[in-house]
């Protein structure tokens, strides 16, 4: 214990939701699989479309072509 404040991402939301109400922890583990699952299917689908597969990338030389920021 620390005394430092711990910001809470959403995972940690849900966990403390789930356990409150009365979930087993290997029960909250396959709902945070689930609410994984439509991003990984559009990384997925984003890697089928636009890219080769199993390229390398230089991890100095690349470029972002990606949405541009944005100023929240």
């Amino acid at each position: 214990n620390s005394g430092k404040p711990l910001p809470i991402n959403v995972d940690g939301a849900m966990g403390a939701l789930l356990a409150d109400l009365g979930f087993e922890p290997a029960v909250m583990n396959g709902i945070f699989m689930i609410a994984r699952v439509p991003g990984l299917v559009a990384h997925v689908h984003e890697e089928h479309t636009r890219e080769r597969p199993m390229r390398k990338i230089d991890p100095v030389n690349h470029t972002y072509d990606g949405p541009a920021d944005r100023h929240l």
